[in-house]
């Protein structure tokens, strides 16, 4: 959590300046997701297939085309997101509304599109509906921003407390709903504790010691 302070803080409370969801969350967040390095980036097959089918004009929903036998570079200490995840985004009015745009890209752009990208692993493909670029999500204060309107279409779709109801946002960042089942069982839970971990070292408690064996 120190390093995730050292490395995003000012720029989440930048991002955050017009939020109500707490630095904690975006914190605890990218702890989940990145551990604070910026430059880490997992290739997710599936969606990738999904991609290159709504490409060909085939696909109608994310689900229909599976990749368990695509070879893939992946970090393997990064949780992925669960298939519901991608369900809920890579919907059949996805497909019909990409799909011409889909179309015109590049094998390596589809694949940046089907990569989770920086300090919380944004999906590539929400740069599509946002008229952005897979550069944004390599800038910290653009990605956070991304991480935010993310998190604020969550609590809006789901009528959730961006304020309290924490573990539920965190079901969603990796399942798409606020009661999923996460890839990892203890996903919450360690974001839960980290949130805390990052209060506390805000209000400068505990002691650097105490806090790098809790971390």
């Amino acid at each position: 959590m120190r390093r995730v302070y050292a490395q995003c803080h000012n720029v989440m409370v930048e991002a955050a300046q017009t939020s109500s969801i707490p630095v904690e969350l975006l914190a605890a967040l990218t702890a989940n997701e990145s551990g604070g390095n910026p430059r880490v980036s997992r290739f997710e097959p599936s969606v990738y297939e999904h991609l290159k089918a709504v490409a060909a004009g085939r696909a109608v929903a994310f689900g229909q085309i599976r990749a368990e036998t695509l070879k893939a570079a992946v970090e393997l200490a990064i949780a992925p997101k669960a298939d519901e995840f991608h369900a809920h985004y890579l919907t059949p009015s996805f497909a019909a509304n990409n799909a011409e745009f889909m179309a015109s890209l590049t094998d390596q752009v589809l694949r940046q599109l089907a990569t989770s990208w920086g300090f919380t692993q944004v999906m590539g493909y929400h740069v599509i509906a946002r008229r952005g670029a897979i550069e944004d999500l390599m800038d910290p204060e653009r990605h956070f921003r991304y991480t935010l309107a993310i998190l604020s279409e969550f609590a809006h779709s789901y009528q959730l407390d961006v304020r309290q109801e924490f573990a539920e946002l965190f079901r969603c960042w990796n399942t798409g709903r606020p009661y999923g089942k996460t890839f990892d069982p203890e996903y919450v839970e360690k974001g839960l504790r980290r949130m805390s971990l990052y209060t506390e070292l805000l209000r400068g408690s505990p002691s650097h010691d105490v806090l790098e064996k809790r971390s």
